[in-house]
């Protein structure tokens, strides 16, 4: 499945963002006129970046550093050619010349920060996210450094630091520790930024394998155990789970197997009528206490909140904090997003006919 689009809509910035909160691996191609640029992604963490615009190869930018000396990159490209199959050239050069791997990667990382760096400027073009495993390097020509980082570098210190080095010229300007503080403060901004990243998904919800999926990574971010039921009528049918756990049962058969009538008086019936989302104790009517029973027991205070479509409510989410003794996290940015969701899933519907 591929996420397809122009720059002039989703900026690189917010491509970024995306891929990183949803932890994908894949490839992000670019085109802007005449120039083209790869960023690969292994589980939403930057691996690999080329462009057109920079063919240095790892070997001449080993030297410039002066990590190497050409008559050592000469060697171990004559020794990665005699070779099958192919094996890139950072790991010839740690394997066979004791080459330091840190030293590759830091100077590799460098490369790649200014590459993406030089994306930013990218206002107009297309992109293509190819989702899957990483390509096999095959030949140097796939990728110029022909090397991939083991750690990967953050997206998100990526775009702040981009950002940065837009403003000031000169990224040898920037105070990491000036980064690593925004960023903290970022993790701490009541959720909006979790927020500001998912609607961005949201838009792409194909992409993040469905609204449910998105909605359960999501809530998973923000309390232990969560739960969508799908909502026909006067009956709640369990369709998706984030954090249960059984030890006789894989958790998505025990959430298939929740089939619960809903009682007027319920806490459900509440959230259902008035469409709202709420945090209170379960009741003691018979919806209520199979749901206990399902999941051995719930906290004293449980999250509900309504999936409208079509001014209906037609799916239903159902959190808690499981047994860690932690309470849900505020909740106000998720039912923005919940909100938002609903109307996503009703142009789904429109547009395809088909549920979720």
């Amino acid at each position: 499945m591929a996420l397809e689009g122009y720059l002039e809509d989703l900026g690189i910035r917010d491509i970024l963002q995306i891929l990183s909160l949803s932890k994908k691996s894949g490839t992000l191609s670019l085109k802007c006129q005449n120039s083209k640029g790869l960023i690969s992604f292994l589980n939403g963490q930057v691996v690999r970046a080329s462009s057109d615009v920079f063919p240095e190869t790892l070997g001449q930018l080993l030297r410039r550093g002066k990590v190497v000396t050409e008559d050592l990159v000469d060697e171990a490209l004559k020794c990665q050619r005699n070779e099958d199959p192919h094996r890139p050239l950072g790991q010839i050069l740690v394997d066979k010349f004791n080459v330091s791997s840190i030293e590759i990667e830091k100077i590799v990382a460098a490369q790649i920060e200014h590459i993406i760096f030089s994306f930013f400027s990218w206002t107009t073009g297309s992109f293509t996210f190819q989702l899957g495993e990483m390509q096999s390097f095959g030949s140097a020509q796939l990728n110029p450094l022909d090397f991939m980082l083991e750690r990967g570098l953050s997206p998100q210190r990526l775009v702040v630091k981009g950002q940065k080095t837009i403003e000031s010229g000169d990224s040898n300007k920037i105070d990491n520790e000036l980064i690593e503080r925004e960023l903290d403060e970022r993790k701490t901004q009541s959720g909006l930024d979790r927020l500001r990243g998912m609607l961005a998904e949201l838009e792409h919800y194909e992409f993040g394998g469905g609204i449910v999926l998105l909605i359960l990574r999501y809530a998973s971010e923000i309390m232990s155990r969560a739960i969508i039921f799908d909502v026909r009528g006067s009956q709640l049918v369990g369709v998706g789970q984030s954090g249960l756990a059984d030890t006789s049962f894989s958790a998505d058969d025990i959430v298939r197997r929740m089939h619960f009538h809903v009682d007027s008086g319920s806490l459900f019936a509440q959230v259902i009528q008035e469409k709202i989302a709420l945090r209170s104790s379960l009741k003691n009517t018979a919806a209520e206490e199979s749901l206990k029973k399902a999941l051995h027991g719930v906290p004293e205070e449980v999250f509900l909140g309504p999936l409208v479509s079509d001014g209906k409510v037609v799916a239903l989410l159902y959190g808690d904090s499981g047994s860690a003794g932690q309470a849900i996290q505020d909740t106000k940015a998720f039912e923005v997003f919940l909100s938002q969701a609903g109307l996503a899933m009703e142009q789904a519907l429109r547009g395809s006919g088909e549920v979720l």
